[in-house]
Formats: structure tokens, C-alpha cells, sequence
């Protein structure tokens, strides 16, 4: 037995995957929380080209793989877990003292290049978080519980809302979504500033070039406006800048977070949250009002159509990154 998240919010408890019309996640094993859902193949292939651009890194610094390693064998720890690691207790500036007492070409490229994995390291966690939440939303509106006002009542039909405790974690699940996405593209745009502005020199640790860049630098690139890319102009791209900024800047997309829930003859048909009116990509507003649901389109219909569109667009990237786009 396994539990079935459907598209339209409710939790269903199944024998076998079925060959289902519409979006769903099961999940087939409760222990050690393993979801599945059509398309998330991707996944191991998005895993698979972060490895491979760690390899692309390494060839920018050492051009010889062999090389690369046979050094890495020789450094000390220090220099490639001391500031990103919290198993080291060494502070900040006794790593200083370290770097002033091993003035070393060798030391200064294996901090850099440590430095520029760690943001494929974040990327790859970001990416988690992403995945997590996107099928928290659907696993949390899932156990809304039915108002036993309406769902004793076989003769009700119609849709009510609750504002509760879970129709808040709901929202926070597809907040916690679009922010997460968000510094996936701050973050892809870091990498790519490094490199295709490549640091050569290492006389001495440097901050990375894409310190202070960020996803608004984009434009400089050379993947910029390439197409099937992160950085092609699209609707969904546009669409998780504009929520992400209203979720940093103002709090929060909706003040009171609720769940709806349709029933037909007293049972629960549908449960789900409403996605704010978006044109071209960005909120609907009028001066100060940036909310509007006059389209009445759901989150659960929504996200997933987000979410595929942004792994492959993601995917498409680092891929072309890794055929050596920059060289």
C-alpha cells in the first residue's frame, strides 16, 4: 500500500502506480520519505550534469584531470574545508595566518577552485529544497481536515475556505518554492560569471570574480537570451521573480493563507490554494494592491507545469556549460 497525492489535493491510499491522466506523487516508501511523480527523471540527470560540471571547473583550472588529483592527494584539509565545513573549529583568523604562512600558487588555485565548487554545492542543495517543497504543498493540503459541517452533510455541495494553522504551512511550502528557485539563478549566474571571466591569476586568494554579481547581472553573459535556457526570457522565469520578490520584500503573497475545499453531496472533491493574478510573468497591480485572484487558477494545476519547465531549463544549461560553452 502506498499513498497517492493528487492533483486536485486529496490523499488517496493505492495498491500499484497507476497510469494516471493528471499530475500525481506517490509516495512508496513512508520510512524513508521516497515520493515519485511523472517526469522526475530529470532528476538523476540534473545530478548527473552537477558532477560533471564540477569536472568542468577542474579542466578550467588544471586542464590535466590527472594532475588535479594527484595534487588534491597532497593538500592539507585546511584548504579545502576551513571556512565551508562545520566540523572545522578553526577560526577566521587563524585561517588568515594559515593562507599569509603557505604563500603558494598550488594553495591559491585549490582555494579558488574549492571556493567555485561550493556554489555547485549549493546548487545541488537548493535543488533539494526545491524538490522538498514543492512536494510538501501537495502532501500538506492533502490533510486538511474536513469541516464536519459540511462533510456530514450529504446534501452540501460547494466550496469553502479555511484559514488554519495548515493552510499557512501550505503557503509557506510554495514560498519557501519560489526563493529557493530564485537563488538557483542567482546561483548558476555566479557560476557562469566565473566562467566565462576566467581568474588567472594566483598570486595570492582572491575573492571570486561573482562575489557581488547576482541574477539581475545576467545580461553580461553570454548564454544570455540563449534559447531553452535559464536565461531565455519565459513566463515561468518571469513568474518566480515576481513571487519571489513580493515573498522578500512585502512578507508574503496573501495576508491570510487558505485552503479551499470543494465538496459534492457532503465529500471533499477538491482541496487547494489560489495562485495570484499574473500578467506577462509579473503580479497584477494596481499602486499598492499586488494580489489579485480574479483568474481563480490553483497552485496545484500550476506548480507542476513551473516546475517541469524550470529542471529542464535548468538542465539545459548546465549542459550546454559543460560543452565547454565558454572556451
Amino acid at each position: 500500500m502506498m499513498k497517492k497525492y493528487s492533483c486536485n489535493g486529496l490523499r488517496y491510499t493505492v495498491n500499484a502506480l497507476d497510469a494516471d491522466s493528471e499530475f500525481c506523487i506517490y509516495e512508496i516508501n513512508e520510512k524513508t520519505k521516497e515520493f515519485v511523480y511523472s517526469g522526475d527523471f530529470i532528476n538523476y540527470e540534473l545530478d548527473s550534469e552537477l558532477s560533471l560540471l564540477n569536472d568542468t571547473l577542474n579542466s578550467m583550472l588544471f586542464g590535466d584531470i590527472d594532475e588535479y588529483y594527484k595534487e588534491l592527494r597532497m593538500l592539507p584539509i585546511w584548504v579545502t574545508e576551513v571556512g565551508q565545513n562545520s566540523e572545522m573549529s578553526i577560526s577566521v583568523d587563524e585561517f588568515n595566518e594559515m593562507i599569509e604562512n603557505n604563500k603558494n600558487t598550488s594553495f591559491y588555485k585549490h582555494l579558488y577552485l574549492t571556493d567555485c565548487k561550493y556554489l555547485v554545492g549549493t546548487m545541488q542543495n537548493l535543488l533539494f529544497a526545491v524538490e522538498e517543497a514543492f512536494i510538501r504543498y501537495y502532501r500538506t493540503i492533502s490533510i486538511s481536515y474536513d469541516d464536519e459541517k459540511y462533510s456530514k452533510d450529504e446534501g452540501f455541495t460547494g466550496t469553502v475556505c479555511e484559514m488554519s494553522s495548515n493552510s499557512i504551512l501550505a503557503s509557506s511550502a510554495v514560498e519557501t518554492y519560489f526563493t529557493k528557485a530564485y537563488s538557483i539563478l542567482d546561483i548558476i549566474c555566479k557560476i557562469c560569471y566565473e566562467l566565462q571571466f576566467k581568474n588567472d591569476d594566483y598570486s595570492r586568494y582572491r575573492k571570486l570574480l561573482s562575489s557581488s554579481k547576482l541574477w539581475g547581472d545576467r545580461k553580461k553573459l553570454k548564454l544570455y537570451e540563449v534559447p531553452n535556457t535559464l536565461f531565455e526570457k519565459c513566463t515561468s522565469i518571469c513568474t518566480i521573480e515576481s513571487i519571489r520578490n513580493e515573498i522578500i520584500h512585502n512578507g508574503t503573497w496573501e495576508l491570510y493563507p487558505k485552503i479551499f475545499t470543494r465538496y459534492k453531496s457532503g465529500q471533499a472533491k477538491e482541496r487547494y490554494l489560489l495562485f495570484p493574478d499574473i500578467v506577462q510573468g509579473h503580479l497584477a497591480t494596481f499602486k499598492n494592491r499586488r494580489h489579485f485572484f480574479s483568474n481563480r487558477r490553483k497552485i496545484n494545476d500550476i506548480l507542476p507545469e513551473i516546475h517541469e519547465e524550470f529542471k529542464k531549463r535548468l538542465l539545459n544549461t548546465i549542459k550546454i556549460v559543460n560543452k565547454d560553452f565558454f572556451t
